[in-house]
């Protein structure tokens, strides 16, 4: 085990982790420059287009160094909140990290999230600042920044660009020098000879089932053992074992200290969860650490645009859970717009990334409700849950991100210098605020500079109810939500008047109201196309006796009380698309 590494890069969002991936690729040999994609290990194309790794992705690199071989193991992780279980466990299978800072942005929120993760698991932090070929890096702020949050030395710091290679090969035997080898019985409660494995990712396989993606901290595993799943409760037969070259690469064995992938021949993912241990079926021993269940918190309804497609979204969704652990359905049925399921997601983006998937791979057009947060009724009282909210901004921008954190009803906790302009902010805000447009008005007034993280802590008493939307007196349940009392006015009056200018003019009137506990807050009306009956074949009817321009009148506002008995609403698919990113 000695001349293993593991190790993961940690950043913020587009700060160039898989870009450096491709790099070490390269010098590895495990692939030749100019002849593979860029960001070879986001293999989503969603992922390509908005720049961001939304999917880990483990690789193994042999590397000959002073006439050794090393085997270097990394895990490219998603940067995003929305998954920052899935990088807890990745951090539990490495020794190591690289602790990458864009110069051009200095140290952003989720890169100190995630850097205090590797901390309280003792792992070894090499800091390394990029992009230091643009002309707008400010390289010696960063290394500032990283000098006042880690404690670090300047001469430890790797100065260099992903995307040249500059400093990458520098970079790459620093780790083999600086990182420390698996230990035995690292982190592990049982002795060598039982097995313990570390599930940190798995997707399905229609041939294989499911492939789980393992760390062994204890033991080895080979093809044909029988093993089993501590917290899934499942037993099952090893079909096949082997490495990431990124591709998958059948081995003999899998030893301790290594990270690979098991073939388990089960068909559904739900059952091998981020987080188990794999185990010998007669062990007793005691599990790895640091398992959780992972639960949506986000909840948003989807429904096809042709109620046709029902049965087609129901078998995407199908497809997509059986590679996404953490995508949670159930079938529910709207007056308004038919049959459709109410999704669980990580977030706003995994909820994002999933409606793409959907329309893109399933060909598909979906209507997505605005996203709600989960309370917990006991005895008829309200609780919601809570986030610790971490912003990172410029000093200049602090007495406005003050006064939205009081207009969010976050609660002050704890406020620190990260270098001589640029201060770290920690609020607790209930979650329903911050999946509001928290995060689009903390870009807005910080002009895009000022950085978020969150976790989740528990949940709160509040006084709280439900706030309705009425379409012509007709509440419309898409619409409808959970919210603090202190809040509803405004929210009620925000939907009034956003759906004043999304829904189209009908034939006939539409009024719009907000109610709140029974009680209407908010109203307006969107006037009807109304045509002028006093026109026939484009003449005005003359001067002629005023009681037939009124009968006629009349006739023409009986008829749209009519339309507006029987009429039926039309709300086009944009309106729920942009009241989501509201």
């Amino acid at each position: 085990m000695d001349n293993i590494r593991n190790f993961a890069i940690i950043a913020h969002v587009d700060h160039g982790k898989s870009t450096l991936a491709d790099r070490f690729l390269e010098l590895t040999g495990v692939v030749k420059p100019n002849q593979h994609e860029d960001q070879l290990l986001d293999r989503n194309p969603i992922s390509r287009e908005r720049g961001i790794t939304i999917k880990l992705a483990p690789v193994r690199m042999p590397y000959f160094y002073e006439s050794q071989l090393y085997i270097l193991n990394l895990i490219d992780t998603p940067g995003h909140v929305d998954f920052s279980y899935e990088v807890d466990r990745t951090l539990a299978c490495v020794e190591g990290v690289i602790l990458l800072v864009d110069a051009t942005q200095g140290i952003q929120a989720q890169t100190i999230a995630n850097t205090y993760k590797a901390i309280e698991k003792n792992l070894t932090i090499i800091p390394v600042v990029n992009k230091i070929d643009l002309s707008t890096a400010q390289i010696e702020k960063t290394k500032e920044q990283l000098i006042n949050f880690l404690g670090a030395k300047q001469k430890d710091i790797y100065l260099i660009s992903a995307k040249t290679g500059q400093g990458v090969k520098e970079l790459l035997t620093g780790l083999i020098s600086k990182l420390p080898p698996p230990t035995v019985n690292y982190r592990s409660s049982s002795s060598k000879e039982n097995l313990q494995a570390l599930i940190f990712d798995s997707y399905y396989d229609s041939y294989k089932g499911v492939i789980a993606f393992v760390r062994i901290f204890s033991g080895s595993i080979k093809v044909g053992e029988k093993v089993k799943l501590y917290h899934g409760g499942v037993d099952f037969d090893v079909k096949e074992v082997g490495y990431f070259t990124p591709d998958l690469s059948p081995t003999n064995e899998l030893k301790m200290g290594e990270i690979g992938y098991i073939t388990t021949n089960l068909k559904n993912i739900h059952q091998v969860q981020v987080g188990d241990t794999i185990m010998d079926k007669t062990s007793s021993s005691n599990p790895l650490p640091g398992y959780q269940k992972v639960k949506p918190m986000v909840f948003a309804s989807i429904f096809p645009t042709d109620s046709t497609d029902f049965q087609n979204l129901s078998k995407a969704l199908d497809k997509l859970s059986l590679n996404d652990s953490s995508l949670q359905f159930s079938p529910v049925v709207s007056k308004a717009l038919g049959a459709g399921f109410r999704v669980g997601f990580l977030g706003l983006l995994h909820a994002e990334v999933i409606r793409e998937r959907l329309e893109r791979e399933f060909n598909l057009s979906l209507v997505l409700t605005p996203p709600q947060i989960e309370f917990e009724i006991k005895n008829n009282n309200f609780f919601e849950p809570y986030a610790k909210v971490l912003i990172i901004t410029p000093t200049n921008f602090l007495s406005e991100i003050i006064q939205l954190c009081l207009n969010h009803r976050a609660n002050f906790l704890h406020m620190d210098n990260l270098g001589k302009d640029s201060l770290q902010l920690i609020y607790e805000m209930p979650l329903t605020e911050l999946v509001s447009d928290f995060f689009d008005k903390l870009k807005t007034i910080s002009s895009g500079f000022a950085s978020l993280d969150w976790e989740i802590l528990d949940y709160r008493p509040v006084v709280a109810g439900k706030l309705k939307i009425l379409l012509n007196g007709e509440s419309i349940e898409e619409f409808t939500e959970i919210i603090a009392k202190e809040k509803a006015y405004d929210r009620g009056q925000f939907l009034v008047e956003k759906l004043k200018q999304l829904i189209p003019r009908q034939q006939f009137e539409v009024k719009i109201q907000a109610s709140y506990e029974g009680k209407i807050i908010a109203a307006s009306r969107i006037a009807p196309i109304r045509k002028n009956v006093l026109v026939k074949s484009g003449k005005v009817l003359g001067t002629g006796d005023i009681s037939r321009k009124r009968k006629l009148l009349e006739k023409q506002k009986e008829g749209k009380k009519r339309m507006k008995m029987i009429g039926k609403i039309e709300v086009p698919k944009e309106i729920f698309l942009k009241l989501f990113r509201q």
